[in-house]
């Protein structure tokens, strides 16, 4: 089995919740870090268009979203699952709301223009303007990625104070140790910190405070770093994985040329011929 490869940068979030799941199971691996905005031309040859951060690569395997890359993750390194079965429908509607209505939330308040005083994100108005743009081209015929500020605080801070009453009484949102939704709630949290102006916000929520130390302890497990074409040349020259269980959707056969893409944005298919299609 090949090492394990991410792709992903520094500030992003959904890069956060791999990396600091990656520490909590203690796992040792390569990352290769990415531009912020495209070009990025060490990724789209291993994506075929898919644009969104992070990616995992194992040898010719390339993983995309990090729903399927934390199953992965879960399933490679089994002890202290994250995916506990008795909670497993919860867990997962739960998560997939965090990382996308509450992600949507999360932006609002992150780029909003108080937040931008002393950002250290960008390092003059011309790298901002670059960003802006490109992830206006990642979001082009979506519009998940727009929310009044307003309604976006309105929920954020009902979440936080929700989920600070939950943590008065367990360790982690998974109980005495962490599920799926710690890491994809945590994110969200070590996102919107990271503007210094929002840290106040934070404040009335002390338990928040306390989990947040206590997730950010796993760390980022035993990382080396790698530049993309050796990664690339990695893929080029291994085999993709045996698919042992082959199971199919209704009507999507094997061996038909498909396009896949997100449903929320980040409308670039990827095209290719379909091997397996389940659940």
């Amino acid at each position: 089995m090949s090492e394990l490869i991410l792709h992903q940068y520094a500030e992003s979030p959904f890069s956060e919740k791999v990396r600091t799941l990656l520490g909590y199971k203690q796992v040792s691996y390569r990352k290769v870090d990415i531009p912020m905005i495209m070009p990025r031309p060490y990724v789209i040859p291993l994506t075929g268009g898919y644009r969104k951060t992070p990616v995992m690569q194992m040898g010719a395997d390339i993983f995309c979203d990090t729903a399927l890359i934390c199953r992965v993750i879960d399933e490679m390194f089994p002890d202290n699952t994250i995916l506990p079965e008795a909670s497993a429908v919860s867990d997962a509607a739960l998560a997939n709301w965090v990382d996308t209505f509450l992600f949507r939330c999360a932006v609002a308040i992150t780029f909003q223009p108080r937040a931008e005083v002393g950002n250290a994100i960008f390092k003059d108005e011309a790298a901002a303007a670059a960003f802006a743009a490109d992830r206006a081209e990642l979001s082009k015929g979506s519009t998940q990625l727009q929310m009044d500020l307003g309604i976006a605080e309105g929920h954020f801070l009902a979440f936080l104070n929700d989920l600070d009453t939950q943590l008065h009484h367990v360790t982690f949102l998974g109980g005495a140790t962490p599920s799926i939704v710690d890491f994809s709630a945590f994110h969200l949290v070590w996102f919107v910190q990271g503007r210094e102006p929002l840290r106040q916000m934070f404040e009335p929520f002390t338990q928040v405070l306390l989990w947040c130390k206590r997730m950010s302890d796993f760390g980022h497990g035993d990382v080396e770093v790698i530049e993309g074409p050796i990664a690339v040349a990695e893929a080029s020259q291994s085999e993709p994985e045996e698919l042992l269980d082959k199971t199919f959707v209704e009507d999507l056969p094997p061996g038909q040329l498909v396009e896949v893409m997100p449903i929320d944005y980040g409308f670039q298919p990827v095209r290719g011929e379909l091997l397996a299609a389940g659940f």
